[in-house]
């Protein structure tokens, strides 16, 4: 087990904190409300924390914070951690939005609160001598993420006009290495609130992107069931259902995975963080065998 020098507590307690204030402002509301009962919106804050927890969505602060802090030798500043968590849930919010195709009156009020207090925590936390800089960063960050579904419908357009096995990995590779790109400004705002040297901030973006690239596909082995459910296409759906030999998906993920490397600098300094963090299925074979079963 990996010592972490920031735990996944210590991410999810600021958003815990950021829940409990708005808690007690609710409750200080109360009294001034004409009715008996509050909206609970800090049960929508509570709720990210839990997924996070959970493993349901991906906490990109966490690989970022240690990556640096074995960089650097020490932790990160609280601010840019609270900043980095602020963007966090933003980005998780704006999935949900890009994901959902019918949003209840319930999971449309979650997600604008998520958007409406991640977005105050992430200004209170933003350095005034470099917010310049900082949003310059976020604005090419968005700018590139809101491709994502766009090069993901095109790409799997492609995959399924694949005719050989090579096509099939080339394009599968081609979506995770644009979806791992969802971690860049936690790279890139970390490197410029640490004044890190270019070359090193290059580094650490290749191999966080290697890491979301893993993370990515070990994530969709696992959530096969809930995919198929959503109707929502993913690399490892699509090879589930194209090919009868389990060996032959599982050659091809492996292939994938191979794909991504870490950097030797990387795999010295912080690659058995980003290992674990991974985390991969126990049993590859046996993992993707059982979702074998789901696919019709």
């Amino acid at each position: 087990m990996v010592e972490y020098s920031t735990p996944p507590r210590e991410i999810r307690g600021i958003y815990e904190d950021l829940a409990r204030d708005v808690f007690d402002r609710e409750e200080q509301l109360r009294k001034e409300l004409p009715i008996e009962t509050t909206a609970g919106i800090s049960t929508h804050l509570s709720g990210v924390a839990d997924d996070w927890k959970t493993g349901h969505k991906s906490l990109r602060t966490l690989p970022v914070c240690n990556v640096f802090a074995c960089q650097r030798s020490q932790p990160l500043g609280d601010p840019l951690k609270r900043l980095l968590t602020s963007l966090d849930a933003s980005v998780n919010v704006l999935d949900d939005i890009i994901d959902t195709q019918e949003l209840s009156t319930e999971s449309r009020i979650a997600l604008t609160v998520n958007a409406a207090f991640s977005a105050t925590l992430l200004a209170e936390n933003c350095p005034p001598d470099i917010r310049s800089e900082v949003c310059s960063r976020l604005r090419n960050y968005f700018t590139a993420l809101f491709q994502i579904p766009l090069v993901e419908q095109q790409l799997f357009e492609s995959l399924r006009d694949a005719e050989t096995k090579q096509q099939r990995q080339r394009t599968a590779e081609e979506i995770y290495a644009y979806r791992s790109r969802d971690i860049d400004a936690f790279v890139r705002i970390a490197a410029v609130v640490s004044e890190l040297d270019p070359e090193y901030e290059q580094q650490l973006l290749r191999d966080l992107r290697t890491y979301r690239a893993h993370r990515l596909l070990f994530k969709d082995i696992y959530d096969v069931e809930r995919d198929l459910t959503d109707d929502d296409m993913t690399p490892v759906v699509y090879l589930l259902q194209q090919y009868d030999s389990i060996e032959s998906v599982v050659g091809t993920v492996e292939g994938l995975y191979r794909r991504f490397s870490y950097s030797d600098r990387g795999s010295q300094q912080y690659g058995d963080i980003l290992c674990e963090l991974e985390d991969p299925p126990s049993d590859l074979h046996s993992s993707l065998q059982e979702k074998k079963k789901l696919v019709r």
